[in-house]
This record gives structure tokens, C-alpha cells and sequence, in this order.
């Protein structure tokens, strides 16, 4: 969201007259100069609005307004604790009132403050007709039932694509200034921008720093610095993980897949948005352990051009020791940073992140059910994310959880048919930098019926392992042959679930990630020159 667009959603807020205001973000310091660009509004100055901040530590202070001489901030007495700020802010006829971390002391340890929360509700009735707006500044304001109707909230998102070119533009002003080295041209620049994509504004400037310590100034070497810590920022988040994507030619067979992924792709170009095409949505896929359901997250991530995160639901839960609201603090940081840099979001074993929804009331006083609740509602509202979804057993899920607008197919991964295992086989071999062409692809994939593509691969390897142990000579079809023979694919072992899975995808009408493509063949051109527009 544009920094203009921010603060004029808080402006009309507080216009509106919306009495208590809860902004949730990390980056406080960022909002209070948001704020302050508010409070400069040519309305808000000609009520003579002051702009007031509070924490536990300072207390109240007034840091702009008429009354201010010389500029200077005021501080204002016996205001340090909860309670006194709130008997003070009733006082007054207007102003706009910033509390710092307040929601400790409304809620300690979880439990209500009764008393507390009862004077907030009765502030909020006593300023309502004033020119008064109390915002309350936070990671996460929590839900509390009995303020419900009396505040509302809103996230503050992550610095945009204009916010960020403006601070890298800034930035490098001042290193000229400085008469530090500054190799930065119109491309670098763009993608220095996209680098630093999904960071707050803080980590922005450390990040930035780093990289210009490390190359003695902003040059080139730069881009690859801001990248490696950019990943260590977002694995930081503790639920997200920043993945590398890979070539296209990495997915052996599975046509279909490939045409719905250009497809996909297709709807992302600004082509398809003049023309009206609104972006996919994203993909469940579903299918038995390794037949290439995290792969195709990579490669996604190569076709479409864009950022894979994958996202650790377990991470997600177990955050924060089992506190409430701790899981509601990171699934929306986590979602923020992924909107922010309209990439690909990877959620693996999708059936188990959304499970739980029944039992949560009884097991965690429903705290499952909002961050699952919150991950649905996000994925039905958004539209800048590709999201993959992958599941192994999915006859647990309700039908809300995979309908139309989460998700724009439910893709059906099959055991490979036997021309796909040929392309696997072959994919594998020049991994291993070995020629497809000296095997005899053919009858590899006839000994490998039932197989998943993580078992052919084990066969290559197995193959490849035995031709070193024997004096590391070429391997051959036979080595690869023999090895393959040892291998117990689950397919057998796992007979029912595959039938029961096969029944699944027809009854809910998947797409079969095999076969010759569910793009008609004249329809191909088409989608490679919305690709190219």
C-alpha cells in the first residue's frame, strides 16, 4: 500500500471520528513520522490538534502543536502509568494521543484487566463528540471482546515498492554527499529495489549499511549482499524460508502441470491486467509422497518469475511458547512479507496446517481456528500471491478450505505414467551431468512401474554409487536397472491410499498433473506471446 494511501486511511479515520485506533507493526518509529504527517494535515492543524506520545518508561509527551515553544517536546507529569494517561486524555478537548505497548497492561499474562479495559470503554463514549483520537502502536493489539465495538484496528503493512525506491534514492544522494563510491545505474537500481522488497524499514537500513561497508560504497557487488541477508531477515521471522527456484527443464513429464504454470504466469504479465485477466490464485497440489509436489514449487517460482517463501505452519504455532496471540502475531507478519513481495507462497502439507479447526476451542482456546481463519481470509482477499499448496492426504478437508478463490485448481499428481518416467529418468542423468541418450530410457521405465520420481532418483543415485564402488567406472542402463529392482516403491505399500486418493481427485474434479495438456495445442503460441507482451 502507498505511504499516501496510509496516511489518508488514517486520516479519515480520525475525521470520522473513530475514538481508539489500533495499528498493528513492529516498526514503530515509522509510524510515528506517518503520524506526524497527519497531524501536519491542513485540517487537523487548523483544529490546533496536538500530537501527544505516551510509554511506560517516559510517559506522556506532547511532541507538536501550537503550544510547543521553540519546537521543544513537553513532557507532562504524572502520566507514567495506564491508568493516569487515560484520566488525562478524558480531560482534554482534542489532541491526538499515541500509546506506546499499551495492551500489556489491559491484558497482563492473557487475563483481562477488567477495571482497565472498563475505563477505555467509557473513555472511548466520553471523547467520541471531541476532536480526541487515542491510537494504540503495537506488534499486535489483542482481541478483547468487550472493545470490540469501541476500537478499530488496522495493519500497518511493509515499506512498497515506491517506499523503497525513495529510501534506496535517499540513500544514495547522501553516500554523493559524502563523496562515497556510488555505481548504480537505472537496471541495478530496479533490482536493488526488488532486494530489498518484504524488509522493514529498519532491517532496509541495515541491510543497505552492510552492503555498503562490505564494497567500500554502493556498487554491483552490492545486490548479492543485500540477498544473502534479505534471507536472513526472513528466516528470522521463524515461519518463513526464502527458497531458491529451478529451471524449468528440472520437472520431468507432468504436461499438464507445465501449461497450467504458463498459464499462470500469463496472468501475472500487465497484458493480461489491461486486458481485464485477473492473477491466478494459486494451486492445491495433491498426490503421493515424492511425485514432485515441492519441486513444482521451485519451479513455479522459475516460470513465473517471482519469489518462492515457503511457509512453516508448525513454526507458526509453536511461536511464542504457547502465549495467545503469539501465532497471530507471525502468521501476519509472515503474510505481510509475502504480499509485499508478490512472490510465490509455499505452504507444504497443506492438509495438516489447516487441520485442527474443530478441536481448537477445547485445545488451545481456539487459537488454531483464528490464525487458520486468518490464513483463509488472506488467501481468499488477495490477489498479488501465487500460493502452492501441497497435501498427501486430503480426505480430512473441508470443502472451505480448498473451494474456488483459495485456490484456482486442485491439481491431481499421479504416479508418472511411463512416458513420464522416461523424461525423469532422463532429467536425473544430466543433473548427474550424464547423457540421457546413452541409456536406454525405455527399458528403465518399464522396471519402474509404481514408481515416484524420488524413487527414480534413488535408483540413478544407487545406479551411480555402485559404478564408483566398482572401480569408478560409467554407469550403465544395468547398474541402474539392478538398483531399481531393490527398491520397494509406497505405491505398494500404500495401495489403498492411492485408489482412495485417485477417487478423491475425480470426485472433486482435479486436474491430472499428467498427460498431454489441458491447453488445446493452438492455445500454446497464445500464452507464450502473453508471456513475451
Amino acid at each position: 500500500m502507498p505511504l499516501e494511501k496510509i496516511v489518508t486511511e488514517l486520516d479519515v479515520l480520525i475525521r470520522a471520528r473513530y475514538p481508539l485506533i489500533a495499528i498493528n507493526t513492529a516498526e514503530e518509529a515509522r509510524f510515528h513520522r506517518i503520524i506526524q504527517a497527519v497531524a501536519q494535515l491542513k485540517c487537523h492543524r487548523e483544529k490546533d490538534k496536538g500530537l501527544f506520545v505516551w510509554s511506560r518508561t517516559i510517559g506522556l509527551r506532547q511532541i507538536a502543536g501550537s503550544e510547543l515553544k521553540g519546537g521543544k517536546e513537553v513532557s507532562l507529569p504524572d502520566t507514567h502509568d495506564a491508568t493516569s494517561v487515560l484520566e488525562y486524555i478524558g480531560q482534554q478537548k482534542k489532541g491526538l494521543f499515541v500509546l506506546c505497548d499499551y495492551s500489556p497492561y489491559l491484558a497482563p499474562y492473557g487475563q483481562e484487566d477488567p477495571q482497565l479495559v472498563r475505563r477505555l470503554r467509557e473513555l472511548a463514549w466520553e471523547i467520541k463528540g471531541r476532536h480526541i483520537n487515542v491510537l494504540f502502536v503495537e506488534r499486535s493489539f489483542p482481541d478483547l471482546a468487550p472493545l470490540e465495538k469501541e476500537i478499530k484496528t488496522m495493519e500497518l503493512p511493509l515499506p512498497d515498492e515506491g517506499e523503497v525506491s525513495a529510501m534506496l534514492t535517499r540513500q544514495m544522494q547522501s553516500l554523493r554527499d559524502g563523496d562515497v563510491r556510488v555505481d548504480v545505474d537505472e537496471r541495478l537500481q530496479e533490482q536493488l529495489v526488488q532486494a530489498l522488497l518484504g524488509l522493514a524499514e529498519s532491517d532496509i537500513e541495515n541491510v543497505l549499511a552492510k552492503a555498503i561497508i562490505s564494497g567500500s560504497g554502493l556498487t554491483p557487488d552490492a545486490l548479492p549482499v543485500i540477498l544473502d541477508e534479505k534471507k536472513s531477515v526472513i528466516k528470522g521471522t521463524g515461519a518463513l524460508t526464502y527458497t531458491h527456484a529451478e529451471p524449468a527443464d528440472h520437472l520431468g513429464g507432468y504436461h499438464n502441470l507445465r501449461h497450467i504454470l504458463m498459464e499462470a504466469a500469463a496472468t501475472f504479465t500487465p497484458a493480461a491486467k489491461a486486458y481485464g485477466v485477473e492473477p491466478m490464485k494459486g494451486l492445491l497440489m495433491v498426490g503421493l509422497p515424492g511425485c514432485g509436489k515441492d519441486l513444482t514449487k521451485k519451479i513455479a517460482s522459475s516460470v513465473l518469475g517471482k519469489s518462492l517463501l515457503d511457509l512453516d505452519f508448525g513454526s507458526v504455532m509453536g511461536e511464542g511458547g504457547g502465549v495467545i496471540g503469539s501465532s497471530a502475531i507471525t502468521i501476519k507478519r509472515a503474510l505481510s512479507i509475502a504480499t509485499t513481495l508478490k512472490g510465490i507462497l509455499g505452504i507444504s502439507e497443506f492438509e495438516k496446517a489447516v487441520g485442527g479447526l474443530e478441536s481448537s476451542a477445547k485445545t488451545d482456546g481456539g487459537e488454531t481456528a483464528r490464525t487458520i481463519a486468518y490464513l483463509l481470509n488472506w488467501m481468499q482477499e488477495q490477489s498479488d500471491v501465487f500460493v502452492i499448496g501441497t497435501a498427501n492426504d486430503v480426505r480430512g478437508l473441508a470443502a472451505e478450505q480448498t473451494r474456488q478463490g483459495r485456490f484456482s485448481h486442485i491439481v491431481f499428481v499421479d504416479l508418472p505414467t511411463i512416458a513420464d518416467r522416461r523424461e525423469i529418468f532422463a532429467v536425473h542423468l544430466r543433473k548427474r551431468e550424464r547423457d540421457p541418450a546413452r541409456f536406454d530410457l525405455d527399458e528403465l521405465a518399464s522396471v519402474t512401474e509404481g514408481f515416484s520420481g524420488a524413487e527414480i532418483e534413488a535408483a540413478v543415485k544407487a545406479g551411480l554409487l555402485r559404478a564408483f564402488i566398482d572401480g569408478e567406472r560409467e554407469v550403465t542402463t544395468t547398474d541402474i536397472n539392478e538398483r531399481a529392482q531393490g527398491i520397494q516403491p509406497t505405491s505398494l505399500i500404500k495401495r489403498e491410499q492411492v485408489e482412495s486418493l485417485r477417487n478423491w481427485a475425480k470426485d472433486h474434479m482435479a486436474i491430472s498433473a499428467g498427460g498431454v495438456g489441458i491447453t488445446p495445442m493452438s492455445n500454446r503460441t497464445q500464452i507464450a506471446r502473453a508471456l513475451e507482451m
